[in-house]
């Protein structure tokens, strides 16, 4: 994924606390480790996702990228943050194309019981993005065959509710 800056400043949102809340409670119970996952929510037309190699569990508010636009035709992202979105990105912006979908949470657990994608592919990858989004159908939570799970929720408190049932 190219990433275009539009602007080199930390992100002032008011979901940065709640995003770094869940963040703590995703370590706290074991659904992260180091930096592996990722958290966004969507914010009107735009989304808010943590930065590439975060620590979910100790974040602060330079570990945010707002991503304004991302084109999945030329995989381009123009965002405001001061470090490279995740990898996920991708997958989070094509997720949000469900009007239903306002927050996802990115763990590398696999939940028993979640349906799982079909194939393996990349992480980062559009593939993955689409293989996700074929996936979730009516789902909450779903796994990603060799990559760990998604929950998504209208509200980031209701995706982390998933995860916790």
């Amino acid at each position: 994924m190219e990433v275009i800056y539009l602007a080199t400043e930390e992100v002032k949102n008011p979901l940065l606390e709640e995003m770094k809340e869940v963040g703590r409670r995703l370590k706290e119970k074991g659904y992260v480790t180091e930096t592996y996952g990722n958290i966004s929510v969507r914010y009107g037309k735009r989304m808010i996702i943590t930065a590439s190699n975060s620590d979910l569990g100790n974040l602060g508010n330079d570990d945010f990228v707002e991503v304004v636009d991302y084109n999945p035709v030329t995989n381009v992202a123009m965002v405001i943050g001061t470090k490279k979105p995740s990898r996920e990105t991708p997958m989070h912006w094509l997720l949000y194309s469900r009007d239903d979908i306002n927050a996802i949470i990115h763990t590398h657990k696999i939940f028993d019981g979640a349906p799982t994608t079909e194939e393996e592919k990349p992480a980062g990858s559009l593939e993955l993005a689409f293989e996700a989004l074929k996936t979730i159908g009516s789902n909450k939570l779903i796994n990603l065959k060799n990559h760990g799970s998604i929950a998504v929720g209208s509200t980031l408190r209701e995706a982390m509710e998933v995860i916790d049932c």
